[in-house]
């Protein structure tokens, strides 16, 4: 059975948009973040240049 989740990229989106919400309420940067950015920017270059622009 497949769950609730149609597909990997489903699973991906509520991630993404569940630690979005989340980041808003941050007052600062988790411990490390950096590391996980760069890894982020080798995965998806072309999604964090659009975001950075």
């Amino acid at each position: 059975t497949r769950g609730h989740f149609p597909n990997d990229q489903a699973a991906t989106k509520l991630l993404y948009l569940a630690i979005k919400n989340l980041a808003e309420k941050w007052k600062r940067p988790p411990k490390d973040w950096t590391a996980a950015m760069n890894q982020f920017a080798i995965l998806f270059d072309e999604r964090i240049r659009a975001v950075q622009n």
